[in-house]
């Protein structure tokens, strides 16, 4: 079996390109695998098996739109050079080229969903790679059940559609400390993670005296950095701290992970969290979240947009130390459905490997 995956690079730092980079390495133990870049930034931040063959189509970014046909052609050809049974393509926007290129091969078309069918950011390449598939790719992977929903919903697809969840990445063991006092978020500071939203919680939990002595990290780099710190300026017991390569670390000092999000896929950071045993608190926004938390036994899942609530889930977990043993425990365990072995026995499954 000669599997490909097209990505646009894997040098990146994303939960997309981690979670490629495991599926990949984990196929390589039982199937020919091969990347195919779009254009190449380097090797791949997070390691890449060296029997996983790379190749690239341009060297440099080039416009999906103004060069299709080429990408196509070149993706073809590829495909041919690689003798691939099947192209996994990784983020629907890349469907633009990479369906058309598998149907002109004859091959076998996965495409890969990384954000939820709501959410395109923007962009009509996205949309327009997300109606391509629909019709034209023979499977449509999502990272929930409720993304299924979603599809099936707006877009009707004549491919099939799986669920595989991302995996829990391998982390160095972690003890979860009920007497820390961190309350951490981590992610890229962006509009997305909603760290407007966290400042305006955090505004309404220090009045309350059950939050003395906490202090809330927020980890992570991205454009609004310097708008977030001024919004915090007026705030107690607030820190941002730059994005961290040992966040076991992190983890072994975290007594609350909060995510205010307004939009997800399947968050990377909460799958580590629960495997780390610590109790969640987040936004039940449009998809993730609410297939992390059991709410009421790992964490608690908040009615997206409602702040006061939100305060108040994370004052009860401060004030109960008994609560976040309890949570701490069942996370751990329920981090077992995102488990390696479990999430590569469907990618397995799903490529008849």
């Amino acid at each position: 079996m000669r599997v490909g995956f097209l990505i646009q690079h894997i040098n990146g730092l994303g939960g997309t390109e981690r979670t490629a980079c495991a599926v990949m390495n984990g196929l390589v133990e039982h199937a020919s695998v091969s990347l195919i870049e779009l254009y190449s930034q380097g090797p791949a931040a997070y390691g890449l098996d060296p029997r996983v063959r790379t190749v690239s189509l341009f060297t440099t970014h080039v416009s999906m739109l103004s060069h299709w046909v080429s990408l196509v052609w070149r993706c073809y050809r590829q495909i041919r050079a690689l003798r691939l049974d099947a192209l996994v393509v990784v983020e629907s926007t890349h469907a633009l080229y990479g369906v058309a290129a598998c149907r002109l091969a004859g091959i076998r078309c996965i495409v890969w969903e990384h954000f939820n069918c709501n959410v395109d950011m923007g962009k009509r390449k996205r949309r327009w790679g997300r109606w391509i598939a629909a019709r034209w790719a023979d499977d449509i992977v999502t990272l929930t059940n409720r993304d299924i929903t979603l599809w099936r919903q707006k877009l009707a697809p004549k491919a099939r559609l799986v669920c595989i969840p991302n995996m829990v990445p391998a982390l160095p063991p972690v003890c979860y400390n009920p007497d820390a006092h961190h309350v951490v978020a981590i992610g890229r500071l962006t509009h997305q993670k909603g760290f407007d939203r966290l400042l305006a919680v955090w505004e309404t939990i220090i009045q309350d005296k059950r939050a003395r002595d906490w202090v809330l990290q927020i980890i992570g780099s991205g454009p609004d950095l310097d708008k977030l710190a001024h919004r915090a300026s007026s705030l107690a017991n607030v820190q941002f701290l730059p994005a961290q390569n040992d966040v076991s670390a992190v983890y072994a000092r975290t007594a609350i992970l909060v995510s205010t999000s307004r939009y997800e896929g399947l968050p990377m950071v909460m799958l580590e969290a629960e495997a780390a045993g610590i109790p969640i608190v987040a936004f039940d926004c449009e998809t993730g979240p609410a297939e992390v938390i059991a709410s009421g036994q790992t964490g608690f899942l908040v009615p997206d947009g409602d702040e006061a609530g939100f305060a108040r889930a994370v004052l009860d977990l401060m004030q109960d130390r008994e609560m976040r043993i309890s949570f701490s425990g069942a996370a751990k365990a329920r981090s077992e459905l995102f488990s390696r072995d479990g999430i590569m026995k469907k990618w397995k499954y799903l490529l008849n490997i």
